[in-house]
């Protein structure tokens, strides 16, 4: 009986560390990216079963000694199976120790609390051969994560770098999102990046405080609810989950899109408007094939902390008329359905305005956007997948006509990417080549009108009450990416991709991308 209480413990463990710890994950996301640091740090990457260490009270510091630091050297270059860190630290408790007194064997017996510290460094090389212009970027950097008895987890990511080249193409970069300064000379750009978060978890729930970003429901063009491509932000966030029903809110702080400034538009002082981003979320998976959600997003400023938006029981929208009807709320939905264990279907919806007795007319209000998708593994194994997507986005739908009340963090749109006033339709290809070469195929074509947009257009600037598809000066938009991604060793990775673009009648524009980076 003994026996079995101890291999009952051991796996509970093994099922809370393979859980997640925050609410904001999507199963189906673009792989294509021109650079690893647009990758988001995934903390569920260290929650996956690994085998014990050979010395369950162990902790290796790469510089602690010259052996060591030879022996770092050596793993640096090689091609273990499992990476070696720059700092790791295992712990067991007594009780799981005595599991080998009673010889029973099981090699993916997770520690009770580990930490692992990294250094990376790496290097962007993008060329506009079409423009022949390029730029480079030469970063370093440092990744954490601790789970401390499976109940707390931390994790810190950071990075700082600089850029060289063409200063036009420089801000076209995925990764240059905020903050930025220039040398004295104006030949260098330097920015950097932080993000991690503490996450204290228990059998119905956790709660987090953290920096970072968050996207809602699948997709690989790009959320239409919250997108995640801009730069991270504060926020404290709570969920309750109850195995087929959970409830999960966030309160973040967010950076309006402007400053004041004076002295001929030299910045003397940056004075930041408060403002908030809330979101409520409520998800519900019957079984195993069928995931359905409901949520309500608001944003709102210029005042403190509104501790009524904090309540997860009550209504976001209801709350917000009756503080006088001044902020800017937006209710979404979605779905994913798996037929099979190879296929998945989702839907994600979000809306403002929509007046029901307006709904089929052409009302400027109706703002609206909706995403539907399908993928499917042909290779689960070998990860190769294929996914098919349409997104059609109502004019002003982002739009607002308070400042710090626009659908943005620091002058980036948090909806789709593309913007409003069109439609979309995008496919990816995922395979593998070789055992450690990859290959992502990304293409997409959007039709978009001029009219209403922008997150950044006031509405009250419209011209009339009225609003049709596509309406204005139309826009078609033709993108193909492909990446190849070659880990070589353990610790070594490299990138190359191409972008072919048409806008209308113009030119292809093309960009070509070397990515390397290397961590311990």
């Amino acid at each position: 009986m003994k026996k079995i209480l101890l291999i009952l413990i051991a796996f509970n463990s093994i099922n809370l560390a393979a859980s997640e710890i925050d609410w904001n994950t999507t199963e189906i996301t673009s792989q294509n990216h021109f650079s690893f640091l647009e990758e988001k740090f995934n903390d569920d990457a260290y929650l996956h079963l690994r085998k014990k260490p050979d010395n369950y009270t162990r902790s290796d510091l790469a510089i602690s000694s010259i052996a060591h630091f030879k022996k770092s050297i050596i793993n640096f270059f090689s091609n273990e199976h499992d990476p070696s860190h720059f700092l790791q630290i295992h712990t067991q408790n007594k009780l799981k120790i005595k599991l080998l007194d009673y010889n029973i064997q099981h090699d993916f017996l997770p520690s009770d609390s580990f930490l692992y510290f990294d250094l990376f460094t790496g290097t962007d090389y993008i060329s506009n051969i079409t423009e022949e212009n390029f730029y480079s970027f030469i970063y370093y950097g440092s990744k954490l994560f601790a789970n401390i008895e499976n109940t707390i987890f931390i994790d810190g990511y950071w990075w700082a770098g600089h850029f060289t080249g063409d200063e036009n193409l420089i801000i076209t970069s995925p990764i240059f999102d905020s903050w930025s300064q220039n040398s004295n000379d104006y030949l260098q750009t330097s920015i950097d990046n932080v993000s991690g978060k503490i996450a204290y978890k228990k059998k119905y729930g956790s709660i987090t405080v953290g920096r970072g970003t968050h996207v809602i429901g699948n997709n690989i063009g790009g959320s239409v609810t919250l997108n995640d491509d801009c730069n991270d932000y504060g926020y404290f966030s709570g969920k309750l989950d109850f195995k087929k029903f959970s409830i999960s809110i966030m309160h973040g702080t967010l950076i309006p899109d402007s400053t004041n400034v004076t002295d001929a538009g030299e910045p003397i002082y940056k004075d930041y408007n408060d403002k908030y981003l809330v979101v409520k979320k409520l998800d519900w998976e019957p079984t195993e094939k069928v995931h359905f959600f409901v949520g309500e997003e608001v944003i709102y400023g210029g005042r403190n902390i509104e501790p009524s938006y904090l309540l997860p029981q009550t209504f976001l929208r209801a709350t917000e008329h009756n503080l006088r009807d001044r902020d800017n709320v937006l209710i979404f939905s979605g779905m994913n359905l798996k037929p099979s264990a190879k296929n998945t279907f989702y839907m994600n919806f979000i809306f403002d305005e929509l007046s029901k007795s307006k709904v089929f007319t052409n009302w400027w209000g109706n703002k609206y956007a909706i995403q539907l998708g399908n993928s499917y593994w042909i290779d689960k194994k070998n990860n190769i997948r294929l996914t098919l997507e349409f997104t059609a986005v109502r004019p002003w739908m982002y739009t607002h006509k308070i400042l710090h009340n626009k659908y943005s963090h620091d002058g980036i749109g948090l909806g789709f990417p593309e913007g409003s006033n069109l439609i979309q339709v995008a496919g990816e290809f995922n395979y593998k080549l070789l055992k450690n070469l990859t290959g992502n195929i990304h293409s997409s074509y959007t039709r978009q009108g001029s009219l209403g947009n922008d997150f950044t257009i006031n509405y009250k600037t419209r011209p009339d009450d009225t609003a049709t598809w596509l309406e204005g000066e139309k826009t078609e938009k033709i993108v193909i990416k492909t990446i190849l991604k070659w880990q070589p060793l353990t610790h070594h990775k490299i990138l190359f991709g191409h972008s072919a673009t048409k806008i209308n009648n113009t030119n292809l524009q093309h960009q070509l991308s070397i990515s390397y980076q290397a961590s311990y």
